[in-house]
């Protein structure tokens, strides 16, 4: 989330008072959008998403510019938002003449080396070529002896990674694609390509160069149209008070609409609920399996506007019942039968139980990852439950928010030498290694205010503790969410308005 970061520079609140929160993140708000408004016309890395910036700095900036400006009625906000958004609709990969790893060029917004793996071919089966993928500038392929390969990469940075010794005799427990598939760091290798276990024995020994691939990622399509929706719903909202700007709502919601469809071929429906799944030929892990919640949330909400929009039940449908497994853990959670509601992946997924099967070769054997979500990602989905909740009181009742308070309080909330912070994960101790990294951008829980009591008090306490440092995507809707919380600003736009309920 804090991809190339800049310093901010600029004084904290002078004391705890509510006024003096509210004056210090506007300033906060305002000066992160100024910069980031500088950033964005200068460097290249912000004319795509190739880094991953216009999912996780720019879709950002665009919501907090949407806040910014029902906060403060700054017509420059509305028109940074409108640009910005703009500036995504005309940069996909089919306006730029870009072709993903399928040889495509479509409506959405594809990422490279930062998100996507490389490949190599490194040899050949049965005239099928023979590829490690990795997400690296290089492999070598080390042979300590004849039936065994260690693999090593190395990343532009100097950083580097290297497998255990595996068997290249497909009868080995340690057979080579197996060990590489149960290695489930993002910087590890799959070997592609095999039709079936063969001998492998005539692995060649040497160091390959990674040729970049590029697709596009559900969570940054999900990322960018729900900000594209939220522009346009703000640009209505405006032109309701006579305040225009030269971006037409309707293209930014049609544009959301066609870059989410890209991804249809990635969702399946099991018992009537729907998922997403990585495809096989995916460039990047977990192949065929479902993605993590926070992947899919900000599809769903989108799916939701985007139906009640068009009047189009299939999509509002769709949105439902992509919402349904989140809201299922904060029951069970509530009931005790989770420990606590905040799983990167589902807990009823093949993902958090592991699996074994016969394809892909790639990876035939996965791991389970049981792992807690972390209080970052956590943000994007305390996000989308307070929109869905928006949007139909009946799918969110007043009882699941309750619980979700009460949860960040129970599993997040800490306190370091006495002042308030976050854990990294739920539950970890005061010692763990990245205790207090997300303690800038915790703006999203404040929305839950109307459901706990405390969490006003303990959101502004961190604010004025910790206020933030650098100008990224996270800090920026952060400080808007903290503001708005301390102005009384909906942080969702005229949708909620119409909510069921």
């Amino acid at each position: 989330m804090d991809h190339d970061a800049v310093p901010f520079g600029i004084s904290g609140p002078r004391t705890h008072r509510i006024s003096d929160l509210r004056e210090a993140y506007r300033r906060y708000t305002e000066h992160g959008l100024v910069t980031m408004t500088e950033k964005i016309a200068a460097e290249r890395a912000y004319a795509s998403n190739d880094a991953g910036h216009f999912a996780w700095d720019v879709s950002y900036l665009v919501r907090a510019a949407c806040i910014a400006w029902r906060a403060t009625g700054d017509s420059s906000h509305l028109r940074r938002a409108a640009n910005w958004a703009q500036h995504m609709v005309g940069r996909t990969d089919e306006a730029r003449g870009v072709e993903d790893w399928r040889g495509r060029s479509a409506p959405v917004w594809s990422a490279g080396s930062r998100y996507t793996a490389g490949t190599a071919v490194v040899g050949e089966v049965g005239g099928v070529p023979l590829s490690l993928q990795a997400m690296a500038a290089g492999v070598r392929i080390e042979r300590p002896s004849s039936g065994t390969a260690i693999i090593h990469t190395h990343r532009p940075d100097g950083s580097g990674w290297s497998s255990p010794e595996g068997s290249l005799l497909p009868g080995e427990k340690d057979y080579l694609p197996d060990v590489l598939a149960r290695r489930s760091g993002m910087h590890s290798v799959l070997l592609r390509g095999l039709p079936a276990p063969v001998d492998l024995t005539s692995l060649p020994a040497g160091e390959h160069s990674l040729q970049e691939q590029i697709a596009p990622h559900l969570v940054h399509t999900g990322l960018i149209a729900r900000a594209l929706i939220e522009a346009a719903a703000t640009i209505e909202d405006a032109a309701r008070d006579g305040v225009t700007t030269e971006v037409e709502a309707e293209e930014l919601y049609s544009a959301a609409l066609r870059a989410l469809l890209v991804h249809d071929d990635e969702i399946r429906t099991r018992s009537g609920q729907s998922w997403y799944v990585t495809p096989e030929d995916f460039p990047t892990r977990r192949l065929g399996l479902e993605l993590p919640h926070n992947h899919v949330v900000d599809a769903a909400t989108s799916f939701l506007l985007l139906g009640r929009r068009r009047g189009d039940a299939g999509l509002e449908s769709l949105g439902t019942s992509l919402t349904r497994r989140f809201l299922k853990e904060i029951t069970a959670y509530d009931v005790g039968e989770l420990r606590h509601p905040w799983f990167y992946y589902p807990v009823d997924a093949d993902t958090f139980s592991g699996v074994s099967r016969s394809a892909p070769m790639a990876e035939r054997s996965v791991p389970p990852v049981a792992r807690g979500e972390d209080s970052s990602h956590t943000t994007m989905r305390v996000r989308a439950l307070l929109e869905w909740r928006a949007f139909d009181r009946d799918l969110v009742p007043d009882q699941a928010l309750s619980v979700v308070a009460l949860a960040f309080r129970r599993f997040f909330m800490a306190r370091r030498n006495g002042m308030a912070s976050l854990r990294w994960l739920p539950g970890d101790d005061n010692d763990s290694p990245r205790f207090g990294h997300s303690d800038t951008f915790s703006g999203a829980w404040g929305a839950l205010a109307p459901w706990d009591a405390t969490i006003k008090r303990r959101i502004n306490s961190m604010a004025y503790r910790h206020p933030p440092t650098t100008v990224f995507g996270a800090t920026v809707i952060s400080a808007a969410e903290i503001l708005a919380l301390n102005t009384g600003t909906p942080t969702c736009a005229s949708w909620d308005r119409t909510s069921r309920g």
